[in-house]
Parts: structure tokens; C-alpha cells; sequence
């Protein structure tokens, strides 16, 4: 975006959505977790549905980043309000940018993924899990064989190698 005169002008080639409205969308900053099965090395993730798609997808399990609030902050929260669940947050894998279309809809997200495990043992063992404040799942997904797609686009890659 370039700057002229106080006022947020878009860069040549942005999105046109809102603008008839004055409104110009802002990425979401999220926060997700690659927590891996000890056994299988599956990776938890939210099972979603896009109902005007008719299509079911997987997505990393976390949520949007508050404001002065950590991404590994986030995902303690997001786990605990979403799952019932403790996490303990590892390392940083990477960042991504995730551009896409949802219910027709733009999207634009910056992620924050990191590395984490579960406090208890016993709840790699509890899924399917629902989820507390949403109409989806926690389950696990094999590194290979899952006729769902992977979302934020990258997380494959930095969950399970090239």
C-alpha cells in the first residue's frame, strides 16, 4: 500500500472488493499449530466444511492473533477455548500468506505457524474432537492418503517436509 496525504490508497493491482462500500479489507493475522501424533506422525487439524462448495477441507488448528497478544499466546488460548485442550507451543516453523476464497468470498490471511504438542498425552488419543465454539472437528491427517485439501496453502511443506 502507498501513502499520499494521510490516506491509505490501495497499490496498483489490489483487490477491488469493498470499495464501492469505502472499504478496503486488511489481512487477518492467525496463529497455527502443527502438533504431530508420536506414533503416526499425522498432524492435527480442524475438519471444515464450505457449504455453498459443497466440499470438505483440512485446516491448522488455531486462530486470529489479538491485539498485543503473542502468536504462541494465541494458541494457547485459541486450543483452550475451541478444544478444552492444553498445549505447550514449541518453536517457529514459518510464516505464510494465504490468499483464497471462501463462501465467495476474498480472503487474505498472514500465518504464524508453530511447532506444539499437547500437555496431556491422552488427548492424542481423544479425537475426533468437536469443536466448543464452531460447526467443525480436531482430527488427525495422515501425511499421505487424505482425500481433503491442506489449508493455509505452504503448511504441508513445513508440517512434513518437501
Amino acid at each position: 500500500m502507498a501513502w499520499r496525504y494521510g490516506v491509505v490508497r490501495p497499490a496498483a493491482g489490489a483487490a477491488t472488493y469493498g470499495r464501492s462500500l469505502g472499504i478496503v479489507p486488511q489481512p487477518r493475522a492467525l496463529a497455527v499449530a502443527v502438533i504431530r501424533h508420536p506414533v503416526t506422525g499425522a498432524i492435527f487439524v480442524d475438519e471444515e466444511s464450505e457449504p455453498a462448495a459443497g466440499r470438505t477441507y483440512h485446516r491448522a488448528s488455531g486462530g486470529g492473533i489479538e491485539f498485543g497478544e503473542h502468536a504462541a499466546q494465541t494458541l494457547v488460548r485459541e486450543f483452550a477455548e475451541e478444544y478444552g485442550l492444553e498445549i505447550v507451543v514449541g518453536g517457529k516453523l514459518g510464516v505464510l500468506e494465504n490468499l483464497f476464497v471462501l463462501d465467495g468470498e476474498p480472503g487474505h490471511e498472514i500465518v504464524v505457524v508453530h511447532e506444539a504438542r499437547f500437555a496431556d498425552p491422552e488427548d492424542y488419543d481423544r479425537v475426533p474432537i468437536p469443536c466448543r465454539d464452531a460447526p467443525h472437528i480436531g482430527t488427525w491427517r495422515p501425511r499421505e492418503g487424505s482425500p481433503y485439501p491442506l489449508y493455509p496453502d505452504g503448511l504441508e511443506t513445513l508440517a512434513f517436509g518437501g
